[in-house]
């Protein structure tokens, strides 16, 4: 007898470990590690899914032991490599092991269908349970009858009919996506179809079947129902004919959902002295044992150029390869680089594809189909064959750090799957992360500078507004005197504009100005954003829409104003100054449709727009020859926050919004509108000055016990009750300093947070600093044995991106 020991999809603490199942006779060469399966589990039998961690002959209570129900893969799809990967994220995120997996598994969610059937139809069980009316004696899909009734039944009212004897009831599970088939008509024999032709070439009868065989014999003797059927000369009755006189057959062929099925075209660069230079230092480091080297590359550099030639020597040589890129710099751009380089080579992940389009990308990955997966965060994850080479742009963002469980981060994953792999991780930037340059400077990594741009140009002249000037002297536009002359220059003489705001709707918050009422989310503790497409005051936490208020809800003024501004007023109010200029937006709200953000993107890069306007996602991935002028029209959005990390996010953001201009031959403009103008930081990005940014900064970060040096645990508790939330915090402060008051850790907190309300959930954190990575099992299992039966939930984070 075979024993397996499966661990289950959960997230539960309490189920993270191995439970032992029979393998069945039928399944006995079928069931494998690494293998996932269907089992029946807890009392009810419910059907789960589960990895094969080990097969084995013994368990020692094979009696108890429950059958394997079904099985889920044919092949083997979590390799030992990976199994181990999964363990060290698990140990360092605190997750459950199939949490972990799961970041490896196909994006294909398993989807469990309950059918239930009554035997017993006694009318004083209807009284209590009046759904009971809908089951009849025949087994029906729960969904169903929840629509008739138009409510969810509880699984315990269930379970507590099963026990009684009333109902039945019946699981099914499978992959909620599978392969797409489609209908394909085939020749049988080419020469027959010619003979065919010959013989009624003068038939009208036959004149749509010969047209039918001659579209197969000129497409390699196969062709789609849909193509075929898609003309007026081809119809179901024409193709039955072809059938029954043995010239075509028909059959379902699997087919890929390409979400890039058309043309790319992207030559190859000669490399300057500087690329070829750096190519070949970063091989040499890497022959000499450093797995990581870290390019440190103004806005222009050719970065890219260099990946694609070291992507190219690793492909030669056989290996693969995945390119991390941040989601908003996943533009068409960067498809067309290396699509139009690699070809049919390339997968592409991100999440605007659809489940079916990931699902077939995955498997061309994984049965080797393709050697270079180009991808967001997730990618790092692919199961891409002979994996050597890892390649992550703009290593800086921090879209690379996981805000949801498992909360990893793709650059330890992608160390990890180099170790496993000892292949090469390269780290580019324009502004690399303090973290990283830190590391580099001091050994860890192989360090790469480029200070000039590939085509020779020199940066951007920049200019810093003083925007409490422009107030003095009567300008009370969200443009600057300045800003509003270049972009009329620009217009002039054709040459295109970017205006950058990080906010997107029309105003950022609505006032009343007798009382000082601000209108907020009734289950946020944010301002409501007003949005004049839809003319709604928007949450943009929750997503709640709110009616505008014609008076005030406080004192019944009629004095409510809109202030500040968004992308959308950005928009509108340059119309009125420049009411001929081609204007387009890119933002959330602009780009939330499917192929939005890719028909915005050829728009503007096909001189078909003048100015662009848009959040962060303009400021990444986006390479525009014309464009001479970017404005940042508020450059002091993000500094003032209360995150350690809000220094150096303002400053990458606006170097790298910066280096939109002049990238092509002619000289290009940046002006930066601030109310701080004489803040180091702004000082810094305008003199596109990172090192002497880094050395201010890194001292900042040492005198305030920050990471680089040092680790933080975020630990963050929430409650729909607030009172219990105050005092629970409290508590904990006490529990932790008498636990750790040997130890070397400090604990801030307990606070509310910066946001202390979302979705009707109150807000607090606390902070462990110090070497907290020893103490965070210990800190966890405090959190796990206080609050395990209480109303506050908790979620604890290490070095987090946002605190806030």
């Amino acid at each position: 007898m075979k024993i397996a020991s499966i661990i289950l999809n959960t997230n539960l603490k309490e189920l993270d470990k191995e439970f032992d199942y029979i393998v069945p006779e039928e399944f006995d060469d079928l069931v494998e590690r690494g293998k996932r399966v269907i089992v029946p589990f807890g009392l009810g039998n419910k059907l789960v899914e589960g990895l094969v961690l080990n097969i084995k002959e013994y368990s020692g209570v094979e009696n108890e032991l429950k059958k394997i129900y079904d099985i889920l893969d044919e092949n083997i799809i979590i390799d030992d490599k990976t199994i181990e990967i999964a363990i060290k994220i698990k140990e360092r995120y605190l997750c459950t092991l199939f949490e972990a997996i799961k970041l490896f598994l196909p994006p294909n969610n398993v989807k469990t269908k309950i059918y239930v059937k009554r035997f017993n139809f006694d009318e004083k069980y209807e009284q209590r349970y009046e759904f009971l009316r809908y089951i009849e004696n025949e087994f029906l899909p729960l969904e169903k009858i929840e629509k008739s009734i138009g409510y969810s039944i509880k699984r315990t009212q269930l379970l507590n009919l099963y026990k009684k004897g009333l109902i039945e009831i019946k699981e099914t599970i499978d992959l909620m996506v599978k392969p797409k088939k489609e209908l394909i008509y085939s020749l049988v024999d080419i020469n027959d179809a010619y003979n065919f032709i010959e013989v009624n070439k003068n038939s009208k009868r036959y004149e749509k079947h010969i047209w039918t065989l001659n579209q197969l014999i000129n497409n390699n003797g196969s062709l789609s129902s849909r193509v075929l059927k898609s003309s007026n000369n081809c119809s179901s009755s024409v193709l039955n004919t072809l059938i029954n006189r043995g010239l075509i057959k028909k059959e379902y062929v699997e087919v890929f959902r390409n979400p890039y099925n058309e043309e790319y075209k992207y030559n190859k660069i000669e490399l300057n002295l500087e690329q070829k230079k750096a190519i070949d230092e970063i091989l040499a480091a890497y022959n000499n044992g450093k797995n990581t080297s870290l390019i440190y590359g103004v806005t222009g550099s050719g970065k890219t150029e260099i990946y694609l030639s070291l992507i190219e020597r690793f492909l030669k040589n056989g290996y693969g390869a995945i390119v991390l890129v941040p989601e908003i710099s996943l533009t068409p751009q960067t498809v067309e680089r290396f699509k139009g380089r690699f070809g049919s080579n390339v997968a592409i992940i991100h999440s605007r594809l659809s489940e079916g389009e990931r699902f077939d990308e995955w498997r061309r990955i994984y049965n080797g189909e393709v050697s270079l997966v180009i991808g967001a965060r997730s990618a790092v994850f692919a199961p891409v064959k002979n994996l050597k080479l890892i390649i992550i742009d703009e290593e800086h963002e921090h879209t690379y750090k996981s805000e949801i469980t498992p909360k990893y981060d793709a650059r330890y994953v992608a160390k990890l799957r180099i170790e496993a792999t000892n292949g090469l991780l390269i780290l580019g930037s324009a502004t690399p992360s303090l973290e990283s340059y830190y590391n580099a400077k001091n050994g860890k990594y192989h360090l790469i500078e480029i200070l000039k741009r590939a085509n020779s140009n020199i940066l951007p002249e920049v200019t810093i507004v003083d925007m409490k000037k422009e107030l003095k002297n009567g300008n009370r536009s969200v443009f600057s005197k300045k800003l509003l002359e270049e972009i009329s220059i620009n217009l002039q003489e054709r040459n295109q504009t970017i205006l950058f705001i990080n906010r997107r709707g029309y105003s950022t918050f609505v006032s009343c100005r007798s009382c000082g009422y601000v209108a907020k989310c009734s289950d946020c503790d944010i301002t409501l954003t007003y949005h004049y497409y839809n003319n709604t005051l928007n949450c943009h936490y929750c997503g709640k829409d709110y009616n505008i208020p014609n008076v005030c809800p406080k004192c019944g003024s009629k004095y409510i104003k809109y202030f500040g501004a968004g992308t959308e007023k950005i928009e509108n109010e340059i119309l009125k100054y420049f009411p001929d200029a081609r204007v387009l937006r890119m933002d959330m709200d602009t780009t939330k449709y499917k192929g939005a953000h890719e028909k915005i993107y050829k728009a503007f890069k096909n001189g078909e727009a003048d100015i662009l306007i848009g959040t962060q996602m303009i400021a990444k991935g986006m390479d525009f020859k014309n464009v001479t002028l970017v404005g940042i029209i508020t450059a002091d959005t993000i500094l003032n926050l209360p995150d350690y990390k809000s220094a150096e996010r303002t400053f990458q953001l606006i170097s790298q919004v910066s280096g939109r201009a002049g990238r092509g031959d002619k000289l290009g403009k940046v002006i930066i509108q601030t109310y701080d103008p004489e803040n180091p930081i702004i000082q810094f990005a305008s003199q596109h000055d990172f090192k002497n940014f880094y050395e201010y900064e890194i001292k900042m970060r040492q005198i305030m016990n920050n990471p680089p040096f040092t680790d933080i645990i975020y630990v963050l508790l929430t409650s729909q009750n607030e009172n219990e939330l105050i005092k629970t915090s409290n508590k904990l402060r006490y529990i932790f300093e008498e636990a750790l008051k040997h130890e070397d850790v400090k604990i801030l907190g307990p606070s509310p947070c910066h946001i202390s309300k979302i979705k009707n959930t109150f807000r607090w954190n606390m902070i462990f600093k110090g070497k907290v990575v020893e103490y965070y099992y210990k800190i966890n299992k405090i959190l796990y044995n206080e609050l395990g039966n209480s109303p506050i939930s908790f979620s604890m984070d290490i070095n987090p991106n946002n605190m806030l």
